[in-house]
């Protein structure tokens, strides 16, 4: 039996990037969990940030910023950069994270994330409390050792993102392959 719970933003699970920013020299991270991706040609990402957020500020003062997808591992600093303010804290010099600069855009990347997205701005639109931008992903880099064996692809496995789980608050990592997508359909009928 189903159990309606009424109307929720909650999508299990979610992704929960580091989003870094920069202006004027100035630099902010944060996390977000409201982030997916809504076209492939442009390569287009959309990402819900509180509009009172430090970072957000940074973003649309440069019109960039970058994703960067951080392992299981790094849950305690993912945790930090979400509930810690850049505007009392520097948030990199109480994590450790190493900023590498961008390739394509201005606003630098994450080391420690063995996946990084460098994004422009392309739109945005105010929800409520929140803006949420439609960025362009103009560059990707990722850490060698993420890669599959050809080294065109991003292995999740080898790449062991995080993932936030709303409502229980909990980080999780992924679990195993379950199937190949765009073939286990085909066993049906």
């Amino acid at each position: 039996m189903k159990r309606t719970l009424g109307p929720s933003e909650k999508l299990y699970p979610m992704p929960v990037p580091l989003i870094v920013g920069m202006a004027d020299g100035a630099v902010d991270v944060l996390a977000a969990a409201w982030v997916g991706t809504v076209c492939g040609a442009p390569p287009t990402i959309a990402v819900g940030l509180r509009k009172v957020r430090r970072t957000l500020e940074f973003i649309e003062a440069s019109g960039e910023l970058t994703i960067n997808i951080p392992t299981a591992a790094m849950a305690a600093v993912v945790d930090y950069c979400g509930t810690v303010s850049g505007r009392t804290t520097d948030k990199f010099a109480a994590t450790g994270l190493t900023l590498l600069p961008g390739e394509t855009v201005r606003t630098p990347i994450i080391q420690e994330c063995p996946y990084n997205m460098e994004c422009r701005v392309a739109s945005a639109l105010d929800v409520g409390e929140y803006r949420v931008l439609l960025v362009e992903v103009v560059g990707t880099r990722a850490d060698e050792a993420v890669l599959t064996a050809d080294g065109k692809l991003v292995d999740v496995g080898k790449l062991d993102p995080l993932v936030y789980i709303p409502g229980t608050r909990e980080y999780r990592g992924l679990g195993p392959k379950v199937a190949d997508a765009y073939s286990i359909g085909r066993s049906i009928g």
